[in-house]
């Protein structure tokens, strides 16, 4: 799989993801640790400008494969590292994410692999 089509399944999940018609943006919160661990969260804002949590149980369970193969993908040999992205999506359809290191999340998690 392509990054371009990780880009489009993350973000087709996310729309059907959404309860209501009418949203103007999402955002998905996502953590990768140790050795793929994937979590992630997500809210949109309505039309009307509430703020909405996406109900992660109507998210595809095969994102996580997804964000796993573009963490390979994207830090093999000199990738940047992240541990952390955010997926931003309009209902257009526009898109962008942003990755993040952590080093404060990377240290926790190997303190706590040693436990």
């Amino acid at each position: 799989m392509t990054v371009d089509e990780i880009y489009l399944n993350i973000g087709k999940s996310i729309v059907n993801a959404i309860d209501d018609e009418k949203w103007n943006h999402a955002t998905l919160n996502i953590e990768v640790v140790g050795t793929g661990v994937v979590s992630y969260n997500g809210e949109y804002i309505t039309d009307n400008n509430e703020t909405k949590n996406i109900s992660v149980r109507n998210i595809s369970r095969d994102i996580r494969n997804w964000i796993r193969e573009l963490h390979h993908i994207t830090t093999e040999g000199n990738g940047k590292k992240w541990n952390k992205a955010i997926f931003n999506l309009n209902a257009g359809g526009k898109f962008n994410m942003k990755f993040i290191w952590d080093q404060a999340l990377d240290a926790e998690i190997t303190r706590l692999s040693k436990e």
